[in-house]
């Protein structure tokens, strides 16, 4: 919603309670219209420890009304900011994506997760906007978090503290938020941040579970450990198997197929971890191997319960973007993001069959090559009909999507959407829509990351002309 430039103030400012300051840039303006959207999904009490409703009033004149001004900081409409793009909860109440977070903030009492909080919000709003003074605010607001988080490590209270956990985890979220390259550093730094809280996870023992949060924070943190595990091909380590059991007990009854899934993950990274640490380089050896999990993976997908299921719509608008005309819909960003993780699994296995039977496969190969494209296209097909309901679309009536409406299914989206369009098989045009896609993703959500694989993604492009 642009600023409609009402006088004496603007329609926006007046929904929101803030004096109206007059037009400003597009930077600025960013920040200021997230307040409203975040109230809606935040309890009373929590929009007022949010936003920082710490104004004051100046005395009436004669005949005036009394006003109160209001002036949020920069590390609340951060914060506010963060809730509002990476924020969502599922229907259910084990479905979603940072949705402990509201409430382990209200209990942080200026501690670090509250600190990083605000700066992985404020490194978004710096991104959105393309402010250089909001970026360095953003990493010293970092390096305080790390400061405060040293202190609560060191204190046998703190350290198994929800907020603790849930810190440590942002702080791999601030690195895929600021970070401006998709490279190997990026993804080691995000990785040591995920292994800090494994860490942390082993430390705070079985008896952590005894909380929703807990369980929303292992599950977000499980499926962290298995994508950085499987990028670098190393061994899943055996307590996760572990802190899976401990979890269990007070998990959903619909989460078990999630549970058998990380069990198949954990057997992928250890043949993985095998056929890089024995240098296996035969194609059909390597195949031999990795199809029987695939082969587990397609038995999985047959046993999944109907909540699992999704709906496929195709538009009848001649109009319409080729990659949008054939859309999905799913029960929830949870169901849809599970889908997109059993698909990335299978990109994984495929991609590694055809690297090894194009590097050091013969003549006899070649039908391990088609088999290798033809479930590669079908797989990053099958994530690209998914981009519109993780961008806000959850209806077969409407593809439009409004520009206001935030797209937490975003960060969710942006890694498997990337791993599809890196592949070879991948065609030329579908590379450019994806980029397309995470770019948007990285202009709506200010994630850097995301701004930096579009742009990888063109200069494939590119090189191929």
């Amino acid at each position: 919603m642009q600023c409609d430039e009402t006088k004496p103030a603007c329609s926006r400012c007046r929904m929101s309670g803030w004096m109206c300051p007059g037009y400003k840039s597009e930077a600025e303006l960013i920040f200021r219209h997230q307040t409203d959207s975040v109230r809606k999904k935040l309890q009373p009490s929590q929009v007022t420890m949010l936003c920082g409703l710490e104004g004051h009033s100046r005395s009436s004149l004669p005949g005036e009304v009394r006003v109160r001004e209001v002036f949020p900081s920069a590390v609340d409409r951060a914060t506010s900011f963060f809730i509002h793009q990476y924020v969502f909860q599922g229907q259910a109440s084990s479905h979603g994506n940072h949705d402990y977070l509201p409430a382990l903030l209200q209990e942080d009492n200026g501690g670090a997760l509250g600190t990083i909080t605000a700066a992985a919000g404020l490194a978004g709003l710096a991104n959105a906007g393309n402010a250089t003074t909001w970026r360095s605010e953003a990493y010293s607001l970092y390096g305080r978090a790390i400061c405060q988080l040293k202190i609560a490590l060191d204190d046998p209270v703190q350290v198994k503290a929800d907020q603790t956990l849930a810190a440590i985890m942002l702080m791999g979220t601030f690195e895929t938020i600021a970070s401006a390259h998709a490279d190997a550093d990026s993804m080691k730094s995000f990785g040591q941040h995920t292994v800090a809280a494994a860490r942390c996870i082993e430390l705070r023992g079985p008896f952590q579970f005894r909380n929703e949060a807990s369980v929303k924070m292992f599950l977000q943190l499980r499926h962290l450990i298995v994508m950085i595990y499987h990028q670098f091909q190393e061994h899943i380590p055996y307590a996760l198997e572990r802190w899976s059991s401990w979890a269990e007990p007070i998990q959903r009854k619909d989460g078990s197929p999630a549970n058998r899934f990380s069990e198949l993950n954990d057997r992928l990274a250890a043949v993985r971890a095998k056929i890089k640490r024995e240098s296996i380089c035969t194609p059909s050896v390597v195949a031999s191997l990795l199809l029987s999990i695939d082969n587990e993976l397609e038995s999985w997908r047959s046993t999944l319960p109907p909540s699992w299921g999704y709906r496929s719509y195709k538009s009848l608008n001649p109009s319409t973007d080729t990659y949008e005309s054939h859309y999905d819909v799913y029960s929830d960003l949870w169901v849809a993001s599970m889908w997109n993780d059993y698909r990335s699994v299978r990109l994984t296995i495929y991609e590694h069959i055809m690297s090894t039977t194009l590097k050091y496969g013969l003549e006899e190969d070649k039908e391990l090559l088609q088999i290798a494209t033809t479930v590669l296209r079908a797989m990053a097909n099958d994530v690209c009909r998914s981009v519109l309901f993780h961008l806000g679309h959850q209806s077969q009536t409407d593809i439009e999507i409004p520009d206001d409406v935030a797209i937490p299914g975003g960060y969710l989206l942006f890694g498997p959407l990337y791993l599809s369009g890196v592949l070879r098989t991948t065609p030329m045009a579908q590379k450019r829509w994806i980029a397309s896609k995470l770019r948007q993703i990285g202009v709506r959500m200010g994630l850097g990351l995301a701004f930096s694989m579009s742009e990888n993604l063109l200069r494939m492009d590119n090189n191929s002309l």
